[in-house]
């Protein structure tokens, strides 16, 4: 048995508002995602989005205002949550919402219908971000050895490999890490930016090309 508050998780940046909470990671459920969004009056708290990519992104998900009020917006439907509100929205409705009062807390939990849940890769990215902004290295080594023994060595793990490996000291295998980071024919640019804007890496940005 686990008992946790949502008060005792620090949040971490979200890139599209408000804060994000990594409750499934916390409770290391393996059963389904489980979130939660703190945002103040007008933040994001459900990022826009309709659960129609491949791979993970095939959740039934299942959104809860647990305090404050929040208003949804499910396809063409806008509509007001307060808090106890439950919205459960399908694959493929696009859903997104907003804060509405200060100290906005909505929990968002989903599972793929008929398939065994996997962490999404978004997740391992967002704990990546978090523990950097928190300068938590424990955590975020953790999150890149998970991430990569699951997905592979995408560019969020290699910039979060490299700040680990510049605070310990071993420069050469953090410039080699940023360097492939740079490389990526997607991603390569948002690396360029992340990087630009993290003191994690202060002691090896003169190196970096």
């Amino acid at each position: 048995m686990q008992r946790l508050h949502v008060s005792d998780v620090q949040p971490g940046p979200s890139e599209v508002g408000g804060r994000w909470l990594p409750l499934r990671a916390e409770l290391r459920l393996r059963a389904f995602g489980l979130s939660g969004y703190l945002g103040e009056t007008g933040e994001i708290v459900v990022p826009r989005h309709a659960e129609s990519g491949g791979g993970a992104g095939q959740h039934q998900e299942l959104y809860v205002v647990l305090t404050g009020r929040a208003s949804f917006t499910v396809e063409d439907e806008t509509f007001d949550a307060p808090a106890g509100t439950l919205v459960l929205v399908e694959r493929g409705e696009r859903r997104e919402a907003r804060a509405k009062e200060p100290g906005t807390v909505v929990l968002a939990a989903g599972a793929p219908v008929d398939e065994t849940y996997r962490v999404a890769p978004w997740e391992y990215g967002a704990r990546a971000r978090r523990a950097r902004a928190l300068g938590d290295l424990d955590e975020l080594e953790r999150v890149t050895e998970e991430g990569v023994a699951t997905y592979g060595e995408h560019v969020t793990m290699l910039v979060g490999k490299a700040c680990v490996a510049a605070q310990r000291g071993a420069h050469d295998e953090a410039v080699a890490l940023l360097g492939r980071a740079f490389d990526d024919p997607d991603f390569g640019e948002w690396a360029r930016d992340e990087v630009a804007a993290e003191p994690l890496l202060d002691s090896v940005r003169e190196r970096l090309v």
